[in-house]
């Protein structure tokens, strides 16, 4: 069970765990009921109490003229049970001690008890589930190994096998055309098992009478009905009932897989906070690089405005450049113009 289903998992590991968290607490809490069952024996020890009992034993005792019953009383009052306080009224040392382990053990311990068990428990359920479930599970899957290689080795010791030690006995073509190995009792045990099964299952097929035609008005169609008939009752029933006594090993790979394969993990409190954890970082991370990218991109832009604004102010001093030859050859024109006039 614990390596089948989480919170049978969680349940077992958490109260194992807190059991060891306990063991200086209990410890402690036996040292304190010890004292306090002898300070109560020490106090009402040859008093005219305890020599009433004495006298009459057929009376009820007083619980503290012996330390087993000042012990047991003092277990009884850690319990609840305290019973009459007033027979602690004649001594003022047994009313302190009364006040005293009433506040000490009663009230102080008890809620420490529940402190020390709820937050144990709760680490166990919030912080490390998923783990003591894989834990568990790689557990059973090893042990199970472990049994498969035993029983796979007593088959060779009994068994002669004319193969080749390390050579694969039976190869499946996959669907891409590439050869898989399988396994002795994969390929054999297994496969009947599985197809076995499935025959079965089809019986129940909704879409088997379309497929085949059958109405209930023939012959073929009570020969299914008397079928599923004895599949439900008696080849389904036995077949699940001879494989719980082989401890599953005859139960088809189907009944094994949704008997014994998880099909949700559940995912602590703990184990969601370090995924948002991460995608934050993972988001921070990516924050920085474009952050980067731009910088780097805005450096590239402004050395690139730099030169074609250089380039601008370049080509406007060629261009004042030519217009200001251009203006000395039109002034020079105009001289010369008006020098072929006045002649």
């Amino acid at each position: 069970m614990k390596s089948t289903q989480v919170e049978f998992s969680v349940f077992v590991s958490g109260v194992t765990y807190v059991v060891e968290r306990l063991a200086a607490f209990l410890l402690a809490l036996c040292v304190i009921l010890l004292m306090f069952a002898q300070m109560f024996y020490i106090v009402y020890d040859e008093t005219e109490l305890c020599s009433c009992g004495e006298m009459y034993p057929q009376a009820n005792p007083f619980p503290h003229c012996t330390f087993q019953d000042s012990l047991m009383k003092v277990y009884t009052m850690l319990m609840g049970e305290i019973g009459n306080e007033m027979r602690y009224a004649t001594s003022r040392v047994a009313q302190f001690l009364y006040v005293t382990f009433a506040f000490l053990v009663v009230i102080l311990l008890s809620n420490v008890l529940i402190a020390i068990v709820t937050d144990s428990y709760g680490v166990i359920k919030n912080e490390r589930a998923a783990m003591v479930f894989w834990s568990n599970r790689l557990d059973f899957v090893a042990e199970m190994d472990s049994i498969k290689n035993v029983w796979k080795r007593i088959k060779k010791l009994v068994v002669q096998s004319d193969e080749v030690e390390g050579a694969p006995s039976r190869v499946r073509e996959n669907p891409e055309g590439d050869p898989t190995i399988l396994e002795e009792d994969e390929g054999n045990n297994g496969d009947r098992l599985r197809n076995g099964w499935k025959t079965i299952m089809n019986l129940f097929d909704p879409n088997l009478y379309e497929t085949y035609d059958v109405n209930p008005s023939s012959f073929e169609f009570w020969c299914y009905v008397l079928v599923r008939f004895a599949a439900i009752f008696f080849i389904i029933p036995v077949w699940l009932i001879i494989g719980l006594c082989t401890a599953g090993f005859l139960w088809p790979p189907q009944v094994r897989e949704y008997l014994f394969q998880q099909k949700k993990a559940a995912i602590s409190r703990a184990d969601m906070a370090e995924q948002i954890t991460a995608q934050i970082n993972e988001l921070q991370k990516e924050i920085r690089v474009l952050r980067a990218d731009l910088k780097g991109e805005l450096k590239n832009d402004r050395r690139e405005f730099t030169l074609v604004r250089a380039e601008v102010d370049a080509v406007k001093a060629e261009v004042m450049a030519d217009l200001l030859q251009v203006k000395e050859i039109m002034m020079t024109l105009l001289d010369m113009t008006k020098s072929q006039v006045r002649t």
